[in-house]
């Protein structure tokens, strides 16, 4: 991930379009999950429980990321099901990350919140650019 970085701040082109599209999609991503959330809450409230609410959005913000990812940020032309799952590991592995990050920030380390979780959103978006760039949209070398 090191040389990822290195390579957007040093020359190689390729890898800086790659991040700033990332970065410009997940940017729309975030805005799509966030209205997406609050209108499905709206929505459903009256006919089901938060958790229930909750995990249809992330359904929906995850697919909607896994799509515009792949056509637009990765160009990949890999198998879809196996991208997609690889998806969730990549997201969960993050979640997990951000919900341990804030328990350490804010309860052991007595940081604000608002300012842990703005942290956490940044170690967020390079964990989840690895993470899709190693993992979940890595280019199978044919030899």
């Amino acid at each position: 991930m090191l040389n990822k970085l290195k390579a957007a701040f040093t020359g190689d082109q390729e890898t800086r379009k790659k991040m700033l599209r990332y970065l410009l999609v997940g940017g729309l991503n975030t805005a799509f999950g966030y209205f997406a959330t609050v209108g499905l809450y709206y929505a459903l409230r009256p006919h089901l429980h938060i958790v229930v609410i909750g995990v249809i959005a992330n359904v929906i913000c995850i697919t909607e990321s896994f799509i515009t990812y792949k056509l637009f940020v990765f160009n990949s032309r890999a198998a879809w099901l196996r991208e997609y799952l690889r998806c969730y590991v990549v997201y969960g592995s993050s979640a997990l990350i951000g919900i341990a990050g804030l328990w350490l920030l804010v309860n052991v380390l007595g940081i604000p919140f608002w300012l842990a979780q703005g942290l956490l959103m940044g170690v967020s978006v390079a964990i989840s650019y690895a993470g899709h760039d190693r993992f979940t949209f890595k280019k199978v070398q044919r030899g």
